[in-house]
């Protein structure tokens, strides 16, 4: 049988924006949650990578509303990983009412291994010795593709400095936290509702590295970026809205 793990939520208040739409933050976070709990059971957790001087790291991150959550639901998180390719690993996940089994969001995440000294991607080979018992079972075609740029122009910038709260056990920004930047830069009012998103992590954030953030919308689609102070685009959010 394929490597895979469920694990139930009860969705909470905070959950929720102010329009009762579920945050995207909250779904990023139950999907890393999992997804680490998982690793654990795998062999290949935090600590057992620390030990090899390298750790996981998020570099893209999708994921898809097929039906709304509601406060104060339970649902199940089910994921499963994919054969590793030589610096990555992807990760599928899909969210379902506990009760009806009724599908609310599916999402994908792709993980890579960081030298924990030099910052830069390890080889995968050379790192991981869990199972192999991979499933080919994915919830979107393909690999997730490179999120393109775009034209700064004259809009207006939100600078967003990360804080303590935002950084994780690794030192960096935590890739569920860049949703918080996100949605706070676009401020979606009440008909502006999140239907999919795709953040690309390209840069390591640091605390307190201020990022200014660009955003464009038009046509039912929201194009967000993040910028360093010296220019480089630490990531990349592209939004489909309903």
């Amino acid at each position: 049988m394929a490597l895979e793990m469920e694990l139930d939520y009860r969705l909470r208040w905070l959950d929720f924006d102010r329009f009762g739409r579920i945050q995207p933050v909250a779904v990023l976070d139950m999907c890393q949650d999992v997804a680490t709990l998982h690793a654990e059971r795998m062999g290949i957790g935090r600590s057992r990578m620390i030990e090899s001087g390298v750790f996981w790291a998020v570099i893209r991150a999708k994921y898809e509303i097929v039906r709304a959550p509601e406060y104060f639901q339970t649902v199940r998180v089910k994921t499963w990983p994919h054969s590793p390719s030589r610096f990555s690993f992807q990760r599928d996940f899909l969210i379902t009412d506990a009760e009806s089994g009724e599908a609310l969001v599916k999402a994908t995440n792709e993980w890579v291994l960081v030298d924990f000294e030099t910052r830069k991607f390890a080889k995968m080979k050379e790192h991981y010795d869990g199972p192999d018992d991979f499933s080919d079972e994915r919830l979107f075609e393909g690999r997730m593709r490179k999120i393109a740029s775009f034209d700064e122009g004259n809009r207006p910038i939100h600078v967003v400095t990360p804080a303590f709260s935002d950084i994780d056990l690794n030192g960096h920004v935590n890739n569920a936290r860049y949703p918080v930047f996100v949605v706070d830069a676009l401020n979606p009012g009440e008909n502006c509702t999140i239907r999919a998103m795709q953040i690309d992590y390209r840069q390591e954030v640091l605390p307190g590295a201020p990022l200014a953030m660009h955003t464009l919308v038009e046509d039912g689609r929201a194009l967000l970026k993040g910028v360093r102070e010296d220019g480089e685009i630490a990531f990349a959010c592209d939004i489909e809205l309903a």
